[in-house]
């Protein structure tokens, strides 16, 4: 069996992923099969009433009879706030559920299929997001990785990931702009490959709510219209047609773009008393549709190179290439009308599906593999000895950019960028002039934000810092130095310096929206390793369970003489851990142990 190295590079995408590894024998990356032999699994889970848990292909599948319990596009919600300015959540059967718990599912079964490929337990991944995450959805991805118990060794942008993926075995100087139009968000790098592996991004756009998941919703929106037209009623809140309809939306965008022509999208039993639709899509009309979407994404590659442009003096006559990333990026009126429009050669020779998570790979042969995967905070890794030493490690260089303004923020809403987009990291600046705003002032209050609007408050908050006990004195008379940093690896340091006294204090960056606490990450990994959740009950939800505790827990003890010596261990623990949960008033957790009290009391029977 050939030597795979045991750090994966993993592309978690919004509607499909996708795993790799480094096959030491033929010096190449190995894109990983699922267990339907697949190298790319959706990026779909489904929790079904009873508990059990499906990923990937069944889970998409399940749309036609439950669409309530399946979810989808969850990578939209990570590290996001809701309408309501909390935390974004996923809700299933009246259950809310953390984005983070949902991807660490998707984790956890390209995790599984990479060990059963390679032969052994894997620990380790660099894992890819998009190049215009915010910091917060980059900590939600590594809550994920952690709670699938996967040390998340480095996060790296998409785009970057795919000039790895393309430009380092050249040894050529040369320039790109990667596209990435994925399933869920559209990212566009410049990017620079100089000599020595050395890998420089020169200036970035995006959109991280634009991707193929839009050209789906736009497809069935025309068939709902269609529907709409020939029935004289509105379907949209059908919601087990709908579910059969966006297959048949998708299936539809796949051949209008494998088959270029014109496709017939039908439909057998509809609804009652009707035994068929069926309904023709021209290539012009497919092509129509999406043309909105289209033109935005080209107005942020615009954006990427006016910024390429201003910050590094690299001009569209520097640029050898496009690079094509990601499902949406293979419609053909995405090379045709890049190459009309910029009139530059449009590169898709490696597989648009696959490049990220191959990059991704050839990035985790920087890493050692660990012996054990650390979901806990702060705990440093134990690092395996190395297989093999004279193995070729690719060592490769990244210097990034910052991908969205950091700043903070003043007196009457007005937003001071300090570090502004694009800026190459490492990165520091250091600014004096800050100053009480009212006499008598006691205490300074600094919020620190990333955004590119003027107004403080409409950017994103990543934290604050008070400086409290100053002495009264006239506006103006206490002055201040604030120091913002960001490291080769992307980490934030900030701090504000009192002037007269020297006092310093550190501004400490939440670790994201409502940041998990790290009982709450190991339970739900306790959770995601058990491959199952808490049965749906009548007036159950997350926040408790109406199951009666004493029956339970009588039911388990009258059985457990039957129970050999391991299960009898096992069911003694979990009602340990019930009686603890009780006492904690964790209803949460509780849920999870009377569901799989209940699972091995009913296999015992």
């Amino acid at each position: 069996m050939a030597s795979y190295h045991k750090v994966i590079g993993i592309d978690l995408g919004t509607t499909f992923s996708v795993v790799a590894a480094y096959d030491f024998e033929k010096q190449d990356i190995k894109v990983i099969p699922n267990r339907q032999n697949h190298t790319t699994t959706p990026s779909v889970v489904y929790l079904s009433p009873n508990g059990e848990v499906s990923i990937g292909r069944s889970a998409k599948q399940k749309q036609v009879r439950d669409p309530n319990g399946v979810l989808i596009e969850v990578k939209r919600l990570m590290g996001e706030k809701g309408a309501d300015g909390n935390k974004s959540m996923v809700e299933v059967h009246g259950r809310k559920y953390d984005p983070e718990f949902i991807s660490a599912w998707i984790l956890k079964e390209l995790k599984k299929n990479a060990e059963k490929y390679i032969g052994a337990p894997i620990h380790d991944c660099v894992i890819t997001v998009p190049a215009y995450f915010k910091e917060s959805q980059k900590n939600a991805t590594r809550e994920a990785a952690k709670i699938a118990k996967l040390n998340p060794r480095l996060i790296i942008n998409e785009p970057t990931a795919a000039a790895v993926a393309y430009g380092l075995d050249s040894e050529e100087v040369q320039s790109f702009i990667v596209y990435d139009f994925g399933g869920g968000t559209f990212d566009v790098s410049i990017i620079s490959v100089e000599e020595e592996n050395t890998v420089e991004v020169l200036g970035t756009g995006g959109n991280a709510q634009l991707g193929g998941g839009d050209i789906d919703q736009i497809l069935l929106d025309w068939l709902l219209n269609k529907m709409k037209e020939q029935f004289g009623k509105d379907f949209t809140s059908n919601k087990k047609l709908v579910g059969r309809l966006r297959l048949k939306a998708e299936e539809a965008k796949i051949n209008l773009c494998n088959e270029q022509n014109a496709q017939e999208v039908f439909l057998e039993n509809p609804f009652e008393g009707v035994e068929e639709i069926s309904y023709q899509i021209s290539v012009e009309e497919f092509e129509r549709l999406i043309n909105p979407l289209l033109e935005k994404t080209f107005k942020e590659v615009d954006v990427a190179l006016k910024s390429a442009e201003d910050k590094h003096d690299l001009s569209m006559d520097d640029i050898e290439a496009f690079i094509l990333v990601g499902g949406s990026s293979k419609i053909p009126a995405v090379r045709r009308l890049l190459e009309e429009k910029y009139k530059k050669e449009v590169k898709s020779d490696l597989n648009p599906d696959e490049i990220v998570a191959i990059g991704a790979a050839m990035m985790g042969k920087n890493y050692d593999p660990s012996l054990a995967a650390q979901i806990k905070d702060d705990v440093p890794l134990e690092i395996a000895p190395v297989e093999d030493a004279s193995r070729e490690v690719n060592n490769t260089n990244i210097k990034d950019v910052v991908s969205h303004t950091l700043g903070v923020g003043l007196v009457d809403d007005i937003y001071d960028p300090l570090i502004p987009k694009d800026s190459i990291i490492p990165h520091k600046v250091q600014r004096k002039g800050y100053t009480t705003a009212e006499d008598n002032q006691t205490s300074i209050y600094v919020p620190v934000f990333q955004g590119e609007n003027k107004k403080a408050s409409l950017n994103f908050m990543l934290g604050d810092v008070v400086i409290s006990g100053l002495r009264p004195e006239p506006k103006g008379t206490h002055q201040f130095e604030i120091t913002f940093a960001l490291d080769a690896d992307g980490i934030f340091f900030g701090e504000i310096k009192h002037l007269q006294t020297g006092e310093t204090k550190t501004i400490k960056l939440d670790r994201g929206m409502d940041a998990m606490t790290e009982k709450k990450r190991m339970d739900l990994s306790e959770m995601v390793e058990s491959g199952k959740i808490a049965p749906i009950s009548n007036g159950s939800d997350q926040g408790g369970s109406q199951v009666n505790i004493t029956d339970i827990v009588q039911q388990a003890y009258a059985i457990m003489s039957q129970l050999p010596p391991d299960k009898k261990q096992e069911l003694q623990s979990y009602l340990m851990k019930l009686q603890k949960a009780q006492v904690d008033n964790d209803p949460a957790l509780a849920t999870h142990i009377i569901s799989m009290t209940t699972f091995l009391t009913s296999q015992s029977l």
